[in-house]
């Protein structure tokens, strides 16, 4: 045990440093999997390899958006305010981010970015895939609670034909859509407010682990939460709206302090001069190694494969069915990839048994499930669910056609060679996903910690209060708005 921890802590930083032209691929999988370094030693610094260059500037003065521009005064005044700044990145970053300089999506493996935004001067870099892997958590057992609250009702021969009859806002309400979304959650807000009750009560996983970070900043960094401040890099431009809300304020500190784009990252490290193509990589940061026992093996940095599918229409969905299948089961999901749900489809649908022939364990009954992506298309399925025409147990709705990476954050496309695109971004989702160590979100060491250590059990009190919304946003006079019939389950 002393001689692979030799290996990892000292052997691997060597190299690290050392080696020129390391490829991209292989830096991926030797220092890609190993995500912080264990309390009382310190990660090696960043450097550029001999042959690194700067980017070259056209000349023209870079115009930055308000929060590249809030993010580049942070910048300038870090050393004398004596905050620790945070990066996370959100799943389809690291798809789009390689195209920002003029290489396909998913070219940069994420050491890459990691680097890169270390460069530009961030102290710690985290994978939001880690908050989409406590959102699944939260979300199936949420799912599992609502449909064993509506076998409850029936076999108490309850009418649950309309759902919001029972206890307006309570849990049992089905179908249960998804809420990770802030495009979509704003359009409810003002398009469909009486759906409320049917939305999960999850924060967005950028949400959740910006909560953890600032709750128990004094244990992962030893600092208070106003010394910590905490960028997202995302692909959405509704990312930063969603961060204002006063919900996610406590005390005065906000949970997310800014929120960035993918191509306001671009521009930053253009006017920095920094060459995403000459930097080693470096791997994503662990602040929670302070959750290990002595003789724990180290925790890496990275999510699971299924958090980096949230980047994808379909992916909360595909990602959730494989934790709620097992939850349910005690065994894995024989067929781990839903196909029918992948792709860029405006309407997906599929069944899924939660139900275990073989060892007679699980609910007999399917889950019905519903992918939707573009705000036109989540608004026919509304009204088709209103008119009784389809029913559905989970549906799972992103505002961006193809999911997260076509949101406006991304780096701009061609028109005509948009959905070449989407589809090549989309492909790199999968892949990632299936390269990834672990694939199931609940086998996510880090989780598995923070429930242990923090959260208490899934869907519990303690994790309901800070991982949850009882109302996500805050909304506009409901009782002006004219009531309008349930969506059917």
């Amino acid at each position: 045990m002393k001689l692979i921890r030799l290996f990892l802590f000292t052997v691997i930083p060597f190299l690290q440093r050392r080696v020129e032209g390391w490829s991209y691929h292989v830096a991926h999988q030797q220092f890609g999997l190993i995500g912080g370094i264990r309390k009382g030693t310190q990660q090696s610094p960043l450097r550029l390899s001999s042959s690194a260059s700067p980017v070259v500037s056209s000349g023209k003065e870079q115009k930055l958006t308000r929060e590249a521009q809030e993010l580049e005064d942070i910048l300038k005044e870090k050393e004398a305010s004596g905050i620790l700044l945070l990066a996370q990145t959100a799943p389809s970053v690291r798809v789009t981010f390689s195209e920002e300089f003029g290489l396909p999506p998913g070219a940069f493996p994420a050491p890459i970015l990691v680097a890169s935004l270390k460069a530009l001067g961030f102290d710690l870099v985290m994978d939001t895939n880690t908050g989409a892997d406590l959102t699944i958590c939260e979300e199936g057992t949420e799912l599992l609670r609502r449909i064993l609250l509506r076998e409850e009702q029936t076999n108490d021969n309850v009418n649950t034909e309309n759902t919001t009859s029972l206890n307006v806002g309570g849990e049992e309400h089905l179908p249960m859509f998804t809420s990770c979304c802030p495009g979509w959650m704003f359009f409810v807000e003002k398009s469909d407010p009486d759906i409320i009750p049917f939305l999960s009560t999850c924060k967005s996983p950028h949400m959740m682990l910006a909560a953890i970070c600032k709750r128990y900043s004094a244990d992962f960094f030893g600092r208070d939460p106003s010394k910590v401040h905490l960028v997202s890099i995302m692909p959405c431009l509704h990312k930063r709206s969603e961060s204002d809300q006063a919900i996610f304020m406590h005390a005065g500190v906000r949970d997310v302090d800014n929120v960035i784009t993918t191509k306001d990252l671009g521009d930053l490290l253009r006017m920095h001069h920094i060459d995403p193509n000459k930097l080693y990589p470096v791997p994503f940061d662990s602040p929670f190694q302070i959750m290990l026992d002595d003789d724990d093996e180290p925790i890496s940095g990275l999510g699971s494969g299924a958090g980096q599918l949230f980047g994808a229409s379909g992916g909360v969905m595909e990602a959730s069915v494989r934790s709620v299948y097992e939850f349910v089961t005690g065994t894995q999901l024989p067929r781990l990839e839903m196909e029918e749900v992948r792709g860029m489809d405006g309407l997906k649908e599929a069944t899924v048994s939660l139900y275990n022939e073989e060892t007679g364990k699980g609910l007999k009954q399917d889950l019905r499930v519903a992918v939707v992506n573009g705000l036109g298309n989540a608004k026919n399925l509304i009204k088709a669910m209103r008119d009784g025409k389809v029913s559905y147990d989970f549906v799972e709705v992103m505002a961006c056609p193809a999911g997260c990476v076509g949101g406006g954050g991304n780096p701009n496309m061609n028109p005509q060679e948009r959905e070449s695109i989407l589809q090549k971004r989309l492909e790199s989702i999968y892949k990632i996903d299936r390269n990834l160590p672990i694939r199931r979100s609940h086998e996510n060491p880090i989780i598995k910690r923070l429930y242990e250590r923090y959260l208490g059990d899934m869907g519990g009190p303690e994790a309901h209060k800070l991982l949850h919304n009882k109302q996500v946003y805050e909304l506009p006079q409901t009782d002006k708005v004219e009531k309008k019939k349930n969506p059917k389950h």
